[in-house]
């Protein structure tokens, strides 16, 4: 482990001043926040830097275990599982450069069937505001399903969850 250690400092010491200073400014951009490899290298190319340079840079983090996909895609998940469907959640993480076989790793790990109909329910409640699924008419409540399939949930699952809903609703009224 020493030795690795002793070939990262020799390399950092022998690479050029772009590639120093991308390095530099890949850290720094780490600090900020968690980013994919994807996100960072495109951070580092907007920044000016050489592709060599901005290789160098993503090397020597990666090096540190500072990128690390699964663990942010895993840490993606479960901070928005409850909020957002299945379907855009994966439309996110492959936008921010996650591969297709690390995003159904970290879905493996993170994220179940419950976690959907919670987050069914989180936005079946922000939709609704108060006001009583029961006492929607047929059109109000096509346009509650329309609106919770355009998030990227499935019919079954929206109809289950609406039923659920005004049994709920039905049981507290009596």
């Amino acid at each position: 482990m020493c030795g690795a250690k002793k070939e990262e400092s020799s390399a950092f010491s022998q690479a050029s001043e772009e590639e120093k200073k991308a390095a530099s400014k890949a850290m720094n951009l780490l600090l900020q926040q968690d980013r994919t490899e994807q996100e960072l290298r495109e951070r580092l190319y907007r920044a000016g830097f050489s592709e060599k340079a901005a290789g160098f840079a993503m090397d020597y983090v990666m090096s540190f275990g500072y990128i690390d996909d699964l663990r942010y895609a895993r840490t993606y998940l479960s901070c928005h599982k409850d909020s957002r469907s299945r379907k855009e959640l994966r439309y996110k993480l492959i936008n921010k450069g996650i591969s297709p076989e690390i995003l159904e790793e970290a879905f493996l790990q993170e994220y179940g069937e419950s976690d959907e109909q919670a987050a069914l329910f989180h936005m079946l409640q922000k939709r609704l505001r108060g006001a009583r699924l029961s006492d929607m008419d047929y059109d109000t409540k096509n346009k509650v399903t329309a609106y919770l399939a355009r998030k990227g949930y499935a019919l079954p699952a929206i109809r289950s969850v609406m039923r659920e809903w005004e049994q709920k609703e039905s049981e507290e009224s009596v």
